[in-house]
């Protein structure tokens, strides 16, 4: 949460120097986001494995909130905190084995994300920016039991997020969007070497050199509101109108 403040007071301030300089903010909003969509992980041990399978569609959980500043030349910037639960399911087939183990790797993650925005006509926006996980669990569960895996991996790792949508509701104060979001992560989060005993009780064992690089795909809904704008006191001073 200090992150969030730090660089949420860092952007304003950046902001209203703009605009002392001539630039021209318009609306500061805050707003509440969830998402849903399917997560994956690349995996080439799993992928070229013949008796491995990754189920393309497991689900990902994304709520938080949104600080953000839109201008009048409609380019935004916002800092965003999401709570995450990303999951990959997998099958396991023994060699001669005719009955597959089902395989679910589960990370509970907070998300912190800096992105800029452009809205154009009739509400349709594009988004982009970089995302940190911070990790906070990851299980990995399998016939009925669960292990916990989280030494075995990364405690945060960087993704790139690319977004785009529309406002089907955009009223004067409060606009709603509804947008696909993905990020992805060019680099592997799997700790190396892994831990003694790490992934054991699993199918993940057979793989000395597990490489993984998380994918997620998101359906996002925003609730934005926006409470402030930045105008001019009776000094010339820009400073920040709070609505009533």
């Amino acid at each position: 949460m200090k992150r969030i403040l730090t660089i949420a007071t860092l952007i304003i301030m950046s902001l209203q120097t703009m605009a002392q300089r001539g630039g021209e903010p318009n609306w500061i909003s805050i707003a509440g986001k969830v998402g849903f969509g399917s997560t994956l992980m690349f995996c080439e041990d799993v992928k070229n494995d013949d008796n491995a399978k990754q189920i393309y569609f497991s689900p990902a959980l994304s709520v938080g909130g949104r600080l953000g500043v839109v201008f009048k030349d409609r380019v935004g910037v916002s800092v965003e905190y999401l709570s995450s639960d990303y999951q990959h399911k997998y099958e396991f087939t023994a060699p001669g084995d005719a009955k597959a183990r089902n395989t679910n790797l589960r990370i509970k993650a907070g998300d912190l994300l800096v992105l800029a925005r452009y809205t154009g006509e009739y509400g349709f926006y594009a988004e982009l920016g970089p995302k940190i996980t911070f990790v906070k669990s990851i299980e990995c569960t399998e016939a009925a039991q669960t292990y916990t895996q989280t030494d075995c991996f990364k405690s945060k790792y960087n993704s790139i997020v690319f977004g785009f949508g529309f406002s089907p509701y955009n009223g004067e104060r409060i606009i709603v969007s509804l947008g696909l979001r993905a990020a992805y992560c060019s680099k592997d989060i799997v700790l190396k070497p892994v831990p003694e005993g790490g992934f054991s009780g699993t199918g993940f064992t057979q793989y000395p050199n597990l490489q993984m690089n998380p994918f997620s795909a998101q359906v996002m809904i925003d609730i934005n509101y926006h409470f402030a704008r930045f105008g001019s006191a009776t000094c010339g001073k820009q400073k920040i109108i709070f609505f009533k």
